[in-house]
């Protein structure tokens, strides 16, 4: 992945409650029910470099103001997002 470009990350794309064809990007085994931004920039924060906030909300989900975050990140997306369904997975059992 090249640094000139960083990605975009939604909040839809690890939660529990929506089918793959509503954004959820992750596998159900490592998805979380209602995940919140929060949650995921501590997680961004631990993979990624240059984290930043957004109040833009997911496409599919327009009317939601859950927002995003854009991260750099030295490998694919797809590797980045299993990363941070296991980190949010490990930091909802703790609580």
């Amino acid at each position: 992945m090249s640094e000139d470009r960083p990605l975009v990350i939604y909040p839809e794309y690890f939660d529990f409650n929506l089918k793959r064809s509503q954004g959820r990007k992750v596998s159900s085994n490592i998805s979380v029910k209602k995940p919140n931004i929060d949650e995921i920039i501590i997680v961004a924060k631990k993979l990624g470099s240059g984290v930043k906030r957004s109040s833009k909300s997911h496409p599919g989900n327009w009317h939601s103001e859950l927002g995003s975050l854009t991260l750099s990140y030295d490998g694919t997306k797809v590797s980045l997002l299993r990363k941070m369904g296991k980190e949010l997975k490990l930091i909802r059992k703790t609580d």
